[in-house]
């Protein structure tokens, strides 16, 4: 749809008048015209009534005016966004994460903004699902890293990395290490007692397809949505949880714990980056996820993270 088209209904609604609108924009009344008929055919309804005092907007009219105004808001603010590449990337962002996400990714993403970008401002949020989803609902988060769910149509998602999602028990229950982690079948799951966040929790959520899809049932004993705390009542022999390896990998190393996979390991998570489609994508925001993605590239690559890239990122 030509902007220009557009400018030119919004200047005919203003004023009221072919005649006044063609003089404001300098060209011809005629031309105007023949732009308003186009727009007319293009949209598929006649949006002014013509009357001996000028014209006035149809229902359609009045519908559409507030569209075009926002469309020609995005793609000025489109264009503003994009020149910003010839300066420095600057002002803030929002990035909420989760636990695991964070302890993997946090301190390198802050010290290297801190050096190689030091005009953006990162507010880097811990936080689970609901809450990550009720701030890009809001505007309140520019960019949020969450599990694969269902799409949802304000959303916009990029697949980034999957991940292996272990059993975790107490120590001696599984093997020590991921090298030599027991495999679990899904019939020994059945009625294990599970310490895992509540039901409006992604990782819940992801718990639960998966079992329909695996085919396991489980027994929940506790609803805890603190990891670290998850992680020392599983030490204790309190339960069991699921959770991938960057999650553990420390107190499995300091043996308070022990792992298994299940079955064929086919227990894997999909992390996406996520945004509002509603809200202003700005050069620091895009900046603050093209060097997330590269520092994720770079701890998979040497091994410090147990996961795939996803195979539409560009490593």
């Amino acid at each position: 749809m030509d902007t220009r088209h557009l400018r030119s209904f919004l200047k005919i609604a203003d004023t009221r008048s072919i005649s006044r609108a063609a003089e404001a924009l300098g060209i011809a009344q005629p031309s105007l015209s023949q732009q308003l008929l186009r727009l007319e055919d293009e949209v598929g309804f006649k949006l002014f009534r013509r009357t001996a005092r000028g014209v006035t907007l149809t229902e359609a009219g009045r519908v559409f005016q507030e569209h075009a105004r926002q469309i020609l808001h995005d793609s000025e603010q489109a264009l503003a966004d994009v020149r910003q590449l010839k300066g420095v990337a600057s002002g803030q962002v929002v990035l909420a994460v989760p636990h695991t996400v964070c302890k993997m990714i946090g301190l390198e993403l802050v010290e290297t903004l801190a050096k190689d970008a030091p005009s953006i401002q990162l507010r880097l949020m811990e936080a689970f699902g609901s809450a990550i989803r009720s701030g890009l609902d809001a505007g309140t988060i520019d960019l949020a890293v969450m599990h694969d769910r269902t799409s949802q149509r304000n959303l916009t998602a990029r697949k980034l990395v999957s991940e292996e999602v272990y059993l975790i028990g107490p120590p001696g229950r599984f093997g020590p290490s991921v090298a030599e982690a027991t495999v679990v079948s899904a019939a020994e799951l059945d009625n294990v007692p599970l310490i895992t966040p509540g039901d409006h929790h992604d990782h819940r959520f992801f718990l639960d397809r998966e079992a329909a899809r695996i085919g396991f049932g489980y027994r929940l004993t506790m609803e805890i949505e603190a990891v670290g705390l998850v992680l020392e009542l599983v030490s204790r022999g309190r339960g069991y949880t699921f959770l991938p390896l960057a999650a553990v990998e420390d107190d499995l190393a300091a043996g308070k714990l022990s792992i298994a996979h299940v079955g064929d390991g086919s227990l894997r998570r999909t992390l996406c980056v996520l945004r509002n489609r509603a809200q202003v994508v700005t050069y620091a925001s895009v900046f603050v996820e093209d060097l997330m993605v590269r520092i994720i590239a770079g701890r998979i690559a040497n091994g410090r993270w147990d996961a795939q890239m996803h195979t539409d990122i560009d490593e």
